[in-house]
């Protein structure tokens, strides 16, 4: 009885363990590489991303917030208000990502723009149209 209630459990909490989709991982490491990038251009290589939050109510769709933190002296990231933090919003519309800083009016202050190239199959469609048109 122990072993099938154990069982239950440890299925019922694998099971709200979810792997993100493939369009929200590849969302996920590009605004996290832009967002490097920006710190980067910024000087501020010192700050460690702290929190990342996926957004998907009806108005901001495939939005993602970035959180990074400097760390303490001892290098040591802490959830502390007292430490310089830097938040970026991260948005995909279709096949362009934009990398934004919210602003307290509620608009944000788009920093850095990004094209994603379509998915493959689009990219062999597009081979075979390039392919058929140069043998015409």
């Amino acid at each position: 009885m122990k072993i099938n209630n154990l069982l239950l459990v440890s299925i019922l909490l694998l099971t709200g363990c979810q792997l993100p989709d493939q369009k929200t991982h590849q969302q996920q490491e590009i605004c996290k590489s832009l967002a490097e990038g920006y710190l980067k251009i910024q000087n501020r290589q010192g700050y460690e991303l702290w929190k990342l939050k996926n957004h998907n109510p009806q108005t901001k769709t495939d939005t993602v917030e970035l959180t990074y933190k400097k760390p303490n002296e001892n290098g040591v990231v802490v959830s502390a208000s007292l430490l310089p933090t830097v938040v970026l919003e991260c948005t995909r519309k279709e096949q362009q990502i934009v990398m934004s800083i919210p602003q307290t009016t509620g608009e944000s202050i788009p920093v850095l723009e990004v094209q994603v190239p379509p998915t493959s199959t689009d990219t062999q469609k597009n081979l075979g149209l390039v392919a058929q048109t140069k043998i015409q």
